[in-house]
């Protein structure tokens, strides 16, 4: 099929397949209720433009909720859908390993390093705090400092930090220290 132009731009033929039907010039604005859609037609134009309905529906001059439905009703449908959405996390994953592998762009290496340790290197135990590496909280004039986790910080836990402290919301507090 070589490239196609979709909707949303070019389409590579490594991203289709290639026994795709030609769609037929179709001489109205809006195809009418009483014409049916064509399995291999529909099949066509959501391939075209990786799944996305809205814009299939427009190159079959169709509504989307005509063709949601009708692809909702088709087992053939849904699963060529799922197939373009695994194709789509595929091209998505070269990109992040283009990122992660870019020597001449640091900060777009180091972003996506973040990225993928925080989501996919969870099962690893990273990206599983809540953002900081410490939490203080007040319970009722006791200032306890203590890991993300819960853990406590270090073997002496009676060491006071004197001070006055001030709640400056989301769980945050800003600590003056005694003069």
């Amino acid at each position: 099929m070589g490239k196609a132009e979709s909707a949303l731009g070019e389409v590579s033929s490594a991203s289709v397949p290639d026994d795709l039907v030609a769609l037929p010039t179709m001489p109205y604005r809006e195809r009418p209720e009483e014409l049916p859609l064509d399995v291999e037609e529909c099949r066509t134009a959501l391939w075209m433009v990786q799944g996305n309905i809205t814009e299939a529906a427009k190159i079959l001059k169709t509504t989307s909720q005509r063709l949601r439905r009708f692809v909702k009703s088709s087992p053939y449908l849904t699963s060529e859908m799922a197939e373009a959405a695994d194709r789509m996390v595929d091209i998505a994953e070269s990109n992040v390993l283009d990122a992660l592998t870019d020597s001449e762009d640091p900060s777009r290496r180091d972003t996506m390093s973040r990225f993928v340790l925080t989501n996919i290197g969870k099962a690893r135990g990273w990206g599983t705090g809540t953002g900081g590496g410490l939490n203080i909280k007040n319970n009722g004039g006791t200032i306890v400092v203590q890991w993300a986790d819960g853990t406590a910080i270090g073997q002496d836990d009676s060491k006071t930090i004197e001070g006055d402290y001030e709640d400056v919301g989301q769980d945050h507090v800003r600590i003056s220290e005694a003069k």
